[in-house]
């Protein structure tokens, strides 16, 4: 080979280990904005099957693949999209802070329309095997998704749950009193 050649092939492999070792710094907080953001547009267009990928390792290890496709598949509302509004990590966890557009049937909401609801999602990321995966709250879980999303139909704005409540996070001053 010649003098070209070899410098032109070493120049090519040093870039490509720069660029390989700069790909495995990046940002843990923007590694787990892309992957909440991915996991919610596959949720979004209804595919569970590959948004299932997204969840931890431990959770994969006790609920099948079938149960939670099943899961998905009977909630009785629908997303339509997510916005990632902050993320913020530790040196493996990460808590991701979402606001995804939702459609709640009018039947559940006793309307005669569907209404989009920009629900606040709090969601536990980790890193496990140098990936990020989704880590399920399974106290939200044991709820329908129905009940999760939509407010009290009986009870009164001054009991309903801060997020339930339009504008109530306008109207709280910064002592917690209202």
């Amino acid at each position: 080979m010649t003098r070209t050649k070899i410098l032109f092939l070493a120049s090519g492999i040093a870039m490509s280990l720069l660029l390989a070792a700069g790909c495995s710094r990046k940002d843990p907080a923007e590694l787990v904005r892309q992957r909440a953001t991915e996991r919610w547009d596959l949720l979004a267009g209804k595919h569970a099957v590959k948004a299932y990928d997204y969840l931890s390792p431990g959770y994969r290890s006790t609920h099948t693949l079938e149960q939670y496709v099943s899961f998905v598949a009977t909630a009785r509302i629908q997303w339509k999209s997510a916005k990632v509004d902050s993320v913020q990590c530790d040196e493996d966890s990460c808590t991701a802070k979402l606001t995804v557009l939702t459609v709640l049937p009018g039947a559940i909401m006793q309307r005669p329309s569907d209404m989009e609801y920009p629900a606040p999602v709090v969601e536990k990321w980790i890193r496990s095997d140098g990936e990020w995966y989704f880590l399920p709250d399974s106290k939200i879980e044991a709820k329908s998704l129905a009940e999760q999303a939509a407010p009290p139909a009986a009870a009164p704005a001054a009991e309903a749950p801060k997020s339930a409540a339009p504008g109530a996070a306008e109207t709280e001053h910064k002592d917690g009193q209202k």
